[in-house]
Order: C-alpha cells, then sequence, then structure tokens
C-alpha cells in the first residue's frame, strides 16, 4: 500500500516537471528564465551589466559548472570563451542551442 502512495506521488512530480518544462520554455528568453529566480541580479551585480561580462559568467558557472566540468562541446572552450559569447540570454530562447558553425564551419577555427 505504501508503495503505490510513493509511486502515485512520483508519478505526479514527474508529469509537474514535464509540464513545467514545457510552459517555461515556450518563447521565454534565457534572461526572463533567470530573472525569474531573483530578477536581473541573477545574472548582474545591481541589476547593470558588467563592462566586460566577467561578473556575469562567474554567475553562470556558479549554477552550472565551468565549462571544463559540461559536457565535451563546452570543455574544449574552457579558458577561451565565456558563456555568452555562444548564449544571447536576451536573444535566444530556453531550448534553443548556439550555432556553433559561425566558428566552426567556415574554416577559422576545426571541429
Amino acid at each position: 500500500m505504501k508503495n503505490q502512495y510513493l509511486y502515485a506521488i512520483l508519478a505526479a512530480c514527474l508529469m509537474a516537471l514535464i509540464f513545467s518544462a514545457a510552459t517555461w520554455a515556450e518563447g521565454e528568453n534565457l534572461a526572463d528564465y533567470h530573472a525569474g529566480m531573483n530578477g536581473c541580479e541573477s545574472c548582474h551585480a545591481n541589476e547593470e551589466p558588467s563592462a566586460d561580462g566577467a561578473y556575469e559568467f562567474e554567475q553562470c558557472q556558479s549554477c552550472h559548472g565551468s565549462l571544463a566540468e559540461m559536457d565535451d562541446n563546452h570543455k574544449p572552450h574552457e579558458g577561451m570563451l565565456m558563456c555568452a559569447d555562444c548564449h544571447a540570454v536576451h536573444d535566444v530562447n530556453v531550448g534553443d542551442k548556439p550555432t556553433c558553425e559561425a566558428c566552426h564551419d567556415d574554416g577559422r577555427i576545426a571541429k
């Protein structure tokens, strides 16, 4: 009997997670999604962008980890790029992937 309740609760949580992921991802850009957590200060000090983007990069890493800790697409960029170099947070929607071809398929940078 206890297992039935546990399975029902787990199934309800899974459905809520699936529904919420579909809801927030639809048409919401990354900046709005992150601002929903703690306002603009989720990413910016005093709600203003830093001059060099370093503060924002630190904020990304505080939640998502360093590039070296991420998947194989991110690891080679450690020490060379910041998140916003590829993820245009005010322009790109949640779930959209950056266009790697902008640098890699035009012959400037090897894959």
